[in-house]
């Protein structure tokens, strides 16, 4: 019984210290392969003491992640400064569909302008109609 137990002690040990053993090695096509046991037809290099663990027991420390309230504060910034395009932006349209109405009710009624010396000149019907076309465009464009 006695034997039994070191018999499957030492096989156990065996497949233990199998285990943790890694080649590399690469084939006649250049390929890179990895395995626990070398080949027989080509040269493999054990990799003992080459890797690292992947999940060591080491816990991990809080100074090696980066600084998250600081990327947080950026992308607070980034959206309030986006806001405020948009809104500025906003505004401006809405100033622009004002002039376009604005000026449109103006060029509807009699329309008459003054030159520098105080005369009045008016335009004919046909840049009448232009214009007012261009201003309707752009109430189509920034009145939505």
């Amino acid at each position: 019984m006695i034997r039994a137990l070191l018999l499957i002690a030492c096989s156990v040990l065996t497949i233990h210290a199998d285990a943790q053993q890694l080649y590399r090695w690469v084939d006649a096509d250049g390929k890179v392969h990895f395995g626990d046991r070398p080949p027989a037809a080509a040269k493999a290099e054990p990799l003992d003491g080459k890797l690292k663990p992947v999940n060591g027991a080491e816990p991990t420390r809080r100074q090696d992640f980066p600084d998250t309230s600081r990327s947080r504060e950026i992308e607070r910034e980034y959206a309030a400064r986006k806001e405020s395009q948009q809104s500025r932006s906003l505004q401006q349209q809405q100033i622009a569909c004002q002039r376009a109405r604005r000026q449109l009710q103006i060029l509807q009624g009699r329309v008459y302008f003054v030159d520098e010396n105080g005369q009045e000149s008016t335009i004919s019907e046909r840049q009448r109609q232009q214009e007012a076309q261009k201003l309707e465009a752009e109430i189509r464009r920034y009145c939505g």
